[in-house]
């Protein structure tokens, strides 16, 4: 089963976007080799359903963090590399020897530079790859006793064959003369062709390791530790948003016997920011990839559902309160079907009038806390937290204003309770909006 997410969501907590350097994606981003990043990329669109290959993978970046290793060679570097791997005619020994002499003569005769293209492309690889084997055999020494442990062994087998022995052999000769470009290329892209698209994967893999452990240790992640699904908890200490620089931390803790998290605050005090917090942190911790906070344990969830920018759909004639009344729905279908979910609102219903959402929020919240599953509503309305204060799979927590004469200003800690700050009309005339609408 894969991981529940859909695009509102994705667009809600900000998580995709190659090209926007704001997503948490981009945080991540660093990879050495293009592949990389294209595979880092799916590692986002994938999170896993499986606490095992949470932990394992989880356990695999912590190694790297501590290893702190770099990659021996640049992105245009092992472009050449690639290039020279993949861009093949030969399926045989025949076939390498017909194209290879070929461009040869082309060389000789007309000066065509694609026979020097091939040699430089062979003599880039067998530079990456011999450099390549000494960080691999660093990190296999290393890493006894890892989930990656395997994986390196797997990698060092290949690197040690006796045909690849002999390619690595020339580590070093420059320009290679016709003869060793035609062997070696017989080696490179007809004997290894297969297993070399397993290495290469392999090294676009460890790219990851290594780029995305490296961002852990700059910024001071953790990674979280993954639990069976039957806990039902969610409990994070000190987390922020990742791509805040002095983010202020708190404390969230959701658990079976309280699966509700009633959160209230004036505009402005960070619920929002709260909220996308503790989202992209779950859904990184499925990943497996670090996580900012200074210590995270979860269960298993089957994903995850928000509901922070509910935009209307003016081509289908669906005003902004029928769109997240479609919204709620969508999201309360999946529920019901036993499915269990972090579910995040903000603010249920403020495209509708304020009894109508406050009789909409008091009945769907009361319904949420009686499926399994993890919640966190926000709202301005306090008399709906009043309403379902009485319902103790429901905590309730807000973030505060503190007035310093005529302007507010917020703290972003939580605090035990129910809020009614309320600040609106005091910022309108602080921003002097009715002058400027009469003046004269």
């Amino acid at each position: 089963m894969n991981f529940v997410v859909d695009k509102q969501t994705l667009d809600d907590i900000n998580i995709l976007g190659r090209y926007q350097t704001n997503s948490v994606f981009s945080i991540f981003n660093h990879t050495v080799t293009r592949d990389g990043s294209r595979m880092l990329e799916k590692m986002f669109k994938n999170p896993f359903t499986s606490v095992d290959q949470i932990n394992a993978r989880a356990a695999i970046f912590s190694f790297f963090e501590k290893l702190d290793v770099s990659l021996p060679f640049t992105t245009k570097d092992f472009e050449t590399v690639v290039n020279y791997i993949r861009n093949t005619e030969a399926k045989n020994r025949l076939g390498n020897f017909i194209s290879l002499t070929k461009y040869w003569f082309l060389f000789k005769i007309a000066n065509d530079q694609t026979y020097c293209v091939i040699r430089e492309g062979l003599e880039k690889t067998i530079s990456v790859f011999s450099n390549l084997k000494k960080l691999f055999v660093i990190i296999e020494k290393e890493s006894v006793g890892t989930p990656y442990h395997s994986r390196v062994v797997k990698v060092l087998k290949l690197l040690g064959d006796k045909h690849m022995d002999v390619a690595l052999q020339c580590y070093g000769e420059s320009p290679l003369g016709f003869k060793k470009v035609l062997q070696l290329g017989y080696i490179f892209k007809v004997l290894l062709n297969n297993q070399l698209e397993d290495l290469l994967n392999e090294i676009f893999e460890l790219d990851i390791y290594i780029t995305v452990s490296g961002v852990a240790r700059e910024r001071n992640f953790t990674y979280a530790r993954a639990v069976d699904k039957d806990k039902e908890y969610i409990d994070m200490k000190e987390v922020r948003h990742p791509s805040i620089e002095g983010a202020v931390a708190n404390d969230v803790n959701i658990r079976k016997n309280k699966n509700v998290f009633f959160l209230t605050g004036a505009n402005m005090a960070g619920k929002s920011t709260l909220m996308k917090s503790f989202a992209v942190a779950f859904y990184l911790a499925h990943m497996g990839f670090p996580v900012a906070a200074r210590e995270m344990t979860f269960s298993l969830h089957d994903g995850i559902y928000t509901s922070i920018n509910v935009p209307d759909n003016l081509s289908m004639g669906y005003s902004h309160f029928y769109a997240e009344v479609l919204r709620v729905k969508h999201v309360a279908s999946e529920v019901a079907s036993n499915k269990q979910l972090l579910v995040i609102f903000d603010e249920l219903f403020k495209g509708t009038n304020v009894k109508d959402a406050y009789d909409g929020t008091v009945a769907i919240v009361d319904a949420f806390s009686k499926r399994k599953g993890s919640f966190i509503i926000s709202t301005h309305i306090t008399e709906a937290g009043e309403k379902l204060s009485e319902n103790s799979q429901l905590f309730f927590q807000y973030l505060p204003t503190i007035m310093k004469g005529h302007a507010p200003t917020y703290t972003y800690k939580l605090k035990e309770g129910i809020t009614d700050d309320h600040h609106g009309m005091i910022i309108i005339q602080n921003e002097k909006i009715l002058e400027i609408i009469n003046r004269n």
